[in-house]
This record gives structure tokens, C-alpha cells and sequence, in this order.
């Protein structure tokens, strides 16, 4: 299945904050929006950076209390790892793996227009496995 496809069975929202928002403001948005990652944009709209929770959680273990005040900019992962609507998501589970990523931004002709997730992965890799058990009992059934 290609990662349009899953956009368009799940949608393509994605949160998004600018370089110079607060990690404070970025957790509000996080916690009200009830997400684990937001995509850091520039005022016209090109994909910077990534920031999630375990990028929160890491940056207070670093530099404390006050990292609430800090910008976006200096916690977020960068560059991109980023995929195309026109990819299937088998290549996005790889990229995943091996990067150990769990959400990428969808990139179309320099757009942000979705982000998959490690679970959309998952789910997507389970629906195939059940199609094809289901063909195989199907097969074994009429033989």
C-alpha cells in the first residue's frame, strides 16, 4: 500500500509549530491536540525539523527545569527524514527501522501534506498479512 493511500484512509493532519515556539508551548499543543509529535515549519510552511515527547523528556534530562523556555528549534531533529505519498509503506518500515524513527512527515513537491507513523506501518503490514492468510486458507480450502 502506498503511503497516499494510508493518508487518505487516516487523513493528512498534522500539527505543526515554528523554530521559535517554546518547548512549553510546544507540550500544550502536544498534550490539547493529544499527540506525540509535531513538525517544525518556517513561516512558509518548508519542513525544518521534527520535535516529539521523548525529545521533551530528553532535553529535560539535559538541561533541567528551564529547558520549558528554550525554542523548538534547539530540541527538534533535523534534517528531516521524510517520505513521499507515491512510496509504499514496506520502504517506510525499513526507513523506520533503520533509523529508528518513529513518525515521517510526507513530503510532496516541498509540502508538507501528512505524517505516517510507525503504527500506520504496523497496521498496514498486519492488513497484508491477513489478506494473505486469508488467500491461503481460501486456496488450501478448494484443493
Amino acid at each position: 500500500m502506498s503511503v497516499d493511500a494510508i493518508l487518505q484512509a487516516k487523513g493528512n493532519n498534522v500539527f505543526t509549530v515554528r523554530p521559535e515556539h517554546t518547548i512549553s508551548e510546544l507540550a500544550v499543543l502536544l498534550t490539547t491536540k493529544k499527540v506525540g509529535v509535531a513538525v517544525v515549519c518556517d513561516a512558509k510552511g518548508r519542513v525544518l525539523g521534527v520535535v516529539s515527547e521523548r525529545d521533551i523528556v530528553i532535553a529535560l534530562s539535559q538541561y533541567g527545569k528551564g529547558v520549558v523556555d528554550m525554542p523548538v528549534r534547539n530540541i527538534m531533529s533535523s534534517p528531516v527524514v521524510s517520505c513521499k505519498p507515491s512510496d509504499q509503506m514496506k520502504d517506510v518500515l525499513e526507513i523506520m527501522n533503520s533509523r529508528r524513527i518513529r513518525h515521517l512527515p510526507v513530503i510532496d513537491r516541498d509540502e508538507l501534506v501528512g505524517l505516517v507513523s510507525m503504527g500506520d506501518a504496523v497496521n498496514d503490514r498486519l492488513r497484508q498479512t491477513q489478506l494473505e492468510v486469508g488467500v491461503l486458507r481460501d486456496f488450501a480450502v478448494t484443493r
